[in-house]
């Protein structure tokens, strides 16, 4: 792998609009997206919750692992819809393209094709310098601050969700079978992220499912924010601004990760702010302030509350009360 690899790292926690934001990446010509690669190609070396003790001894696994994430081609990683134009490839190449993410479905439909690298890139020659790769993960979100020190010339882009957000959707896909609503209290203890607040293991684990995950939510976001909030490399953006004001954000992270305003990514903006209408739980192309409150018509006014007395101590929860 060459030593300029620069690729861009999106991370947040589930449901925080994660693929929004990368797809918004993703529309640039230039970008080789990579969607979530850390569910191909798993390293149980690197904690997914480092601890201080762990910073030094897994930088190199660190910088090594998003290497190896880049040349990850599993369907689901290769081949997140919506598809964009890209300038590597050419017509033939982009249909080439297209036909292989076609016959790699079906392969997963008859389930031969699981984890494995079933789609091709199709990047023309002379092209690899003018590629820029942007890889999107939630599992590996509190990873950030050791990416950020292992490549020099890596930008992360952190998005940050209302954590009643976060939680009515998380609610919402555990009740129709489509996410794990899990919690791992333990581990956020046994890794020192719960050293800042008052409460002790037992309580916490002790409360509502709705206290555990905003428990979660805070430890993890205000982690990752305190470790990077003045790396150069590092930008934080909400799900609500990115939803309100989806250009003018944009813009802002094109800017930070050194890709330029582009018609198509325009194009792409412009689709999404003039829709309407209901969409599905994973559907990135649906109108984005329309996302924004939609927790409240799903929360009751208990459920809020929990949610707000735990993460009001938090830096990142004020940002939302």
């Amino acid at each position: 792998m060459s030593q300029r690899f620069s690729p861009i790292v999106v991370v947040g926690s589930g449901r925080s609009g994660t693929t929004f934001l990368a797809k918004l990446l993703d529309s640039h010509p230039r970008v080789l997206y990579r969607h979530e690669p850390d569910w191909a190609l798993v390293d149980r070396s690197i904690p997914f919750l480092p601890g201080p003790d762990d910073r030094q001894r897994c930088l190199r696994l660190a910088g090594e692992y998003l290497r190896r994430l880049e040349n990850v081609r599993a369907l689901k990683v290769s081949g997140k819809e919506p598809f964009f134009r890209k300038s590597y490839r050419s017509s033939p190449r982009e249909a080439a393209y297209r036909l292989n993410v076609a016959a790699a479905r079906l392969l997963d439909r008859l389930g031969i094709a699981q984890k494995r690298d079933t789609v091709g890139d199709m990047v023309g020659r002379g092209a690899p310098d003018n590629v820029v790769t942007v890889i999107k993960s939630v599992n590996s979100v509190a990873r950030a601050p050791l990416f950020a020190d292992a490549l020099p010339r890596v930008r992360l882009v952190h998005i940050v969700r209302h954590p009643a957000g976060v939680i009515a959707s998380r609610l919402r896909g555990a009740d129709r079978g489509l996410m794990d609503s899990r919690v791992y209290i333990n581990s956020l203890f046994d890794a020192g992220y719960a050293d800042q607040w008052a409460w002790q293991r037992e309580e916490v684990k002790s409360w509502p499912i709705e206290k555990q995950l905003a428990f979660e939510w805070m430890a993890v976001n205000e982690f990752v924010y305190r470790s990077l909030e003045t790396h150069e490399a590092y930008m934080c953006v909400t799900h609500e601004a990115l939803s309100r004001s989806t250009e003018a954000e944009t813009r802002k992270i094109f800017a930070h990760a050194g890709l330029d305003w582009n018609e198509q990514t325009a194009g792409f903006v412009q689709s999404l702010t003039s829709r309407c209408g209901q969409s599905g739980y994973f559907d990135v192309q649906r109108a984005p302030e329309a996302q924004i409150a939609k927790w409240r018509e799903e929360l009751t006014e208990q459920q809020v509350s929990w949610i707000e007395e735990v993460v009001t101590p938090s830096l990142v929860g004020k940002w939302f009360l």
